[in-house]
């Protein structure tokens, strides 16, 4: 019973926030083209107010903008600048996690909420956000927390309520799940949702009478969800009500469902029915979705060995080994951008750069905001000659982190094969000045200097 308790990245950019700014002219400008609707011109305007005046909110509007505009990489990549330039900013967090949670990098969406809860923690936005994606992981355990503190800093959510007693559900707290449902009924007589959970907790409880008015009532108000039909069909089951349970099992296989279980009551509903060919088929199906679906699970146990063999192999100085292993965790986890990061560092420590960009490229692609990402994208087209290239993903790099003495020395190193040692000599004072135990960045200040003098 996950529930979709993700906030609306469009609230972030309100009549609430933007006048905690002291407007300039240019600013007031894109914030009228933003509200009227014109976001082409109010990202080109709050890129013009942030090159004359570097606020770091501006950095946020922009990527609203960005974002409104639909060019998604454009607006993270704005939003970790914010981040980076101000890290308090909880917006900048709220929106990055909101945009991932919309591209479907849980990972990156739940490190950016939990930055937010790690300035707040009692934010709402955040709270709401991080347990909505615990739940679609179904990570019960992770998501009580949040959803109990949540309940406490805002009572009257009915969402939340059918949130956390779908935890208490997953968790085998009867009483306290159907607590909570009652309450988010209180709250909202007509949440779907609730009146869901609710019947199963009668369900589970052995009150299938109890539970069928309740689901029949979920139907009526939502009836597209197949879990309503298939609750009712198990329900009428236990009750020996079997052609009301065939109608609605059916139903639920209509809506879209690839539930094994709804198959594994249908089996049983045919039996009874003395309809022996359906009930071959059904188990049939049955079978073959719990075996996909041990698969599914065991593929993934098996990506995450594959990784940590690939350390292991690393460790040992076997590149080769240790970048086959990760090809291998790639294709059971083709969307993993840190596998996909992984393999494009071995692909560049190998020397295959055609290989190491598309895999680094890929790895942006899911989380544009990761400095490391262009960073080693920036190594990747250095090596391969292509200085313009490279010189592009470093800087983008360095905007996502200042603070990355290995990026202004990448960026120094390129501007002396550029034949600027002035240039280099400012990003090598910089790299050393931000990590000055590290010999190689002195060495090449030294060299710098040197040539410069020349």
């Amino acid at each position: 019973m996950v529930t979709d308790a993700r906030i609306a990245l469009a609230a972030l950019l309100t009549a609430a926030i933007i006048p905690s700014l002291a407007w300039s002219q240019t600013l007031e400008q894109g914030k009228r083209a933003f509200d009227a609707g014109n976001y082409a011109e109010a990202a080109r305007l709050f890129e013009q107010s942030y090159r004359s005046s570097p606020l770091c909110d501006v950095l946020l509007f922009l990527g609203v903008a960005r974002y409104r505009l639909q060019q998604a990489d454009a607006a993270l990549i704005a939003f970790q600048s914010a981040v980076q330039c101000d890290p308090k900013l909880i917006d900048a967090h709220l929106a990055m996690g909101e945009a991932y949670s919309e591209r479907g990098n849980r990972d990156e969406a739940l490190r950016a909420f939990t930055s937010v809860l790690n300035l707040d923690p009692k934010n709402a936005l955040a709270l709401r956000g991080a347990a909505a994606i615990h739940l679609e992981l179904q990570h019960a355990a992770k998501a009580l927390p949040l959803l109990e503190t949540l309940v406490r800093v805002d009572a009257k959510d009915p969402q939340t309520r059918a949130d956390l007693a779908t935890v208490y559900f997953a968790d085998g707290n009867m009483d306290a799940a159907e607590a909570q449902f009652h309450e988010a009924l209180r709250l909202k007589p007509n949440h779907a949702s609730a009146l869901l959970g609710l019947g199963y907790v009668h369900i589970k409880k052995g009150e299938d009478g109890k539970a069928i008015p309740i689901l029949q009532m979920a139907a009526g108000i939502a009836p597209g969800e197949y879990r309503t039909h298939f609750l009712l069909g198990s329900a009428y089951n236990h009750l020996g009500r079997y052609q009301e349970a065939a109608a609605e099992l059916e139903k639920a296989l209509r809506l879209g469902s690839k539930d094994s279980e709804v198959y594994y009551q249908l089996a049983r509903t045919y039996g009874k029915l003395d309809r022996p060919n359906d009930r071959r088929e059904a188990l049939a199906r049955f079978s073959e979705l719990s075996r996909k679906s041990s698969e599914d699970v065991e593929a993934q146990r098996n990506a995450t060995k594959l990784v940590e063999q690939a350390k292991s192999l690393v460790d040992s100085g076997d590149l080769q080994a240790a970048a086959a292993r990760l090809e291998e965790a790639r294709a059971l986890r083709p969307s993993d951008d840190k596998i996909l990061f992984r393999l494009a560092g071995l692909q560049f420590d190998l020397r295959q750069f055609d290989s190491s960009r598309n895999y680094v490229q890929e790895a942006i692609s899911l989380a544009p905001s990761e400095w490391l990402y262009h960073y080693l994208l920036g190594l990747v087209e250095r090596s391969s000659h292509h200085p313009q290239q490279a010189r592009e993903s470093l800087e983008l790099a360095l905007k996502l982190n200042a603070s990355g003495a290995e990026v202004h020395n990448a960026l120094g190193e390129l501007a002396l094969e550029e034949h600027d040692p002035k240039r280099a000599v400012v990003y090598f004072k910089q790299a050393t000045a931000l990590d000055p135990q590290q010999p190689v960045y002195r060495t090449n200040l030294a060299a710098a200097t040197r040539e410069l003098g020349r």
